[in-house]
């Protein structure tokens, strides 16, 4: 069938269980879309379902618009809701580009189909401010304009402060103008989860040189630690915040750590000497990352469980006995494996392992540094051997 014909039969089938139904299209299945014969595919669909009844969720991963494509079509005068997505998995890192959001909907306005605004992470536990500024555009009449200003003045209302404190000011300012500026992966690519990390933008080619932005970050946390003197010392905001900052730093230093442990234990010749410098640095880094993020209760795997088995119900709820159990099995599947490893399986099945990581306490401590020591006592028998490193028994510990 053509398009046309798929979007009419879809649409009928929502017609007859509700007269009134709007389809509401997940953006995210033309994400990747471009040419001329997709555009028409598509327009198939909008052009299948009465006006008003077809609703677009634009699912850009940076809130930049997917309406602008194909010659900013406005999704062939579908209306849509335009959203950032930002993030996959609830993966901690500090991102996302406030002065690009601040545009949402203003700049579609009279040139587009533009309904609402929103936006569509896999989940939202990170990153507050991004998620609050994004919140608060049905709220105004045109884009900030001041970003700076307002994060500031935000960051003094989150502190409990009635009186300007120069330390919040310069740390938020950094911020705005550094992390708050640039649009990361929407995954977490750090070496904190993965071994070995893979997002190395926050470093220059020699892996050494921290870019002028993770400098900022640096300074900006510097800065909010000179702000304690002024803030309450158990204020829940500003604690998560002051940690939330020394965690991005320290999960930024993981990613060259772990590619320098990497390629010592993927060398023809294995070098113990190397191996246990490289190894030992990480891990040491991991659960050092670890006790931060045990200071706040945002950080912490304990919860997270624990919501889980709450839901137990008995044996009659879940069909397994224990399904408290069950529940945490579940839990925890989700954070490291993604899919499901059935009980004395010998290899874990092919997915996204480590997709929805988090820096917790208790997980980066008892899994990733546990599974990076794993890694580095496997190398260092190997090369006590004299052989490579042996991959199939590497392979199994991920």
């Amino acid at each position: 069938p053509t398009w046309i014909e798929r979007g009419a039969a879809a649409y009928m089938g929502l017609n007859r269980t509700d007269p009134d139904a709007i389809w509401s299209f997940q953006g995210w299945a033309i994400i990747d879309w471009s040419t001329a014969a997709q555009a028409s595919s598509f327009r198939g669909f909008v052009d299948a379902v009465p006006n008003g009844k077809f609703v677009v969720i634009d699912m850009s991963v940076d809130g930049s618009g997917e309406w602008k494509k194909w010659n900013q079509a406005s999704f062939y005068g579908a209306p849509f809701i335009w959203t950032t997505l930002h993030d996959f998995g609830g993966t901690d890192g500090i991102k996302g580009n406030i002065s690009r959001i601040n545009e949402i909907p203003f700049a579609g306005l009279g040139v587009s189909t533009v309904w609402g605004t929103g936006y569509t992470p896999e989940g939202i536990d990170q990153n507050p401010v991004y998620y609050e500024f994004m919140g608060q555009v049905n709220f105004r009449d045109e884009p900030v304009a001041d970003i700076p200003s307002h994060i500031v003045l935000r960051s003094h209302r989150r502190y409990g402060l009635t009186q300007v404190v120069q330390s919040v000011v310069d740390a938020w300012t950094l911020l705005v103008g550094g992390a708050y500026s640039q649009d990361l992966s929407v995954q977490d690519g750090t070496g904190v989860p993965h071994l070995p990390g893979y997002d190395l933008r926050q470093f220059e080619a020699d892996l050494r040189t921290p870019t002028l932005t993770l400098c900022s970050t640096f300074r900006a946390w510097g800065h909010l630690l000179d702000a304690h003197t002024f803030i309450q010392s158990d204020l829940e905001t500003y604690r998560y915040d002051l940690v939330n900052l020394g965690r991005e730093l320290l999960a930024q230093l993981s990613t060259p750590m772990s590619v320098n442990f990497s390629k010592a234990y993927s060398a023809p010749r294995l070098d113990p000497t190397l191996l246990q410098t490289t190894g030992q640095k990480y891990i040491e880094l991991l659960l050092d990352l670890d006790k931060l993020v045990g200071t706040d209760s945002a950080f912490l795997l304990g919860p997270w469980l624990a919501s889980a088995t709450a839901w137990d119900r008995g044996a009659a709820d879940c069909g397994v006995k224990p399904c408290r159990a069950f529940y945490e099995w579940n839990a925890r599947t989700q954070l490291t494996t993604w899919n499901p490893t059935p009980a004395n399986a010998t290899q874990i099945p092919g997915g996204p392992i480590d997709y929805a990581s988090k820096h917790w306490n208790g997980l980066i401590g008892d899994y990733y540094a546990a599974r990076a020591a794993l890694v580095l006592n496997q190398a260092l028998s190997d090369a006590a051997a004299q052989r490579p490193l042996n991959t199939t028994k590497v392979d199994a510990l991920k």
